[in-house]
């Protein structure tokens, strides 16, 4: 049985009641071959990640494996067990992106396995590209001075030691996946292509044959995914999301595998929704900024916000202020508005 709801159909029924439920869903055959497996993230609003098992003979590749953690880790073996398949027998990693609910668990199951693990081409290490870990903190505070952060709030807006230094600890690639790149695996040939925005060297895996995709975050069936103006990162992300978003505006009749939430169909009018979104989330940048606001903080604090500007701390407030700030940096660079000072990051 299929829902529908603001022109997709859902086709992950389950998931989407887990979703709901804040349960994780269970694990699912989503195509021959092609298993989807939840994967907990501790301590953050998005809960889980979902997984995908690619499998076929003794060929075994993990996509997007989650959050490296204990309790993780055990699901995912669990999961992997009822396939009959030992965590040794893992063949492949590929990671979407280079955040630690994609690529996290990749360097604990390659140790075990000696799989290798692959990347997008343009996916590089941005955020952990520091010499060290106490001065580049230093520097992201200094930065959120800049974007207007009240002092008591910017150790909380910057990233600290410790973050960073997990972020060094993500796996290197032993692979590059680049735009049309075709990963043979579990019978499929995967087309890869480059959707730079949520980070600049995002990739989604396309089933043409079998009319499928593995679109990682760079669409999800309710949310909008965050793109950020981030540390040495695109200088202009939202331009390279909005065109990531146009290239795929068409293949509604493909099923959509997300990293989060639930499958569905209609990723072409799941995309325009969420270029839509964006038009109108500058519009509203944009009115704060001609009404005078004059710092990536101010600007921030005056738009709406699913659960409140009171409410975002940590992690959210960071986001918050990293999305807003790509807001501002497009309206700049097409010409609408000057923009504030102290904006643009790190080359």
């Amino acid at each position: 049985m299929r829902a529908e709801t603001a022109g997709i159909t859902i086709t992950g029924t389950a998931q989407r009641e887990a979703w709901h439920s804040k349960v994780l869903p269970p694990v699912e055959l989503v195509a021959a071959g092609v298993h989807s497996v939840p994967v907990v993230f501790p301590g953050n609003p998005m809960r889980y990640t979902l997984s995908y098992v690619l499998l076929d003979g003794d060929e075994c590749v993990v996509v997007d494996p989650g959050f490296d953690s204990d309790e993780g880790h055990g699901q995912l073996i669990a999961a992997l067990a009822s396939l009959d398949v030992g965590p040794r027998e893992i063949t492949g990693i590929v990671a979407t992106h280079f955040h630690t609910d994609h690529l996290g668990m990749a360097a604990r199951l390659a140790s075990g396995s000696g799989a290798w693990i692959a990347l997008g081409n343009n996916e590089r290490r941005h955020i952990s590209a520091f010499e060290d870990a106490h001065e580049e903190s230093a520097l992201d505070q200094t930065r959120m001075r800049a974007w207007g952060v009240p002092e008591e709030r910017v150790p909380e807006a910057a990233m600290t030691p410790e973050s960073l230094l997990d972020m060094r600890r993500l796996a290197d690639p032993d692979r590059r996946l680049g735009d049309n790149d075709i990963l043979s695996v579990a019978g499929r040939n995967w087309r890869i292509m480059d959707t730079p925005g949520h980070t600049p060297g995002h990739i989604c895996l396309w089933d043409d044959a079998g009319e499928l995709v593995l679109s990682g975050d760079h669409v999800l069936p309710r949310i909008s995914p965050n793109v950020s103006l981030e540390i040495r990162g695109d200088t202009d992300p939202l331009r390279r999301n909005i065109e990531s978003l146009q290239k795929i505006a068409g293949n509604d009749h493909y099923e959509v595998c997300p990293a989060h939430e639930y499958r569905f169909r209609g990723v072409g009018h799941r995309a325009r929704v969420l270029e839509e979104h964006i038009t109108e989330r500058s519009r509203e940048v944009l009115a704060v900024l001609s009404a005078g606001a004059s710092t990536v903080h101010d600007v921030a604090r005056q738009l709406t916000w699913s659960r409140g500007w009171a409410s975002l701390g940590q992690l959210q407030f960071r986001l918050a202020l990293s999305e807003t700030a790509a807001h501002i940096r497009y309206l700049a660079t097409s010409g609408i508005h000057p923009g504030v000072p102290g904006l643009v990051a790190a080359p």
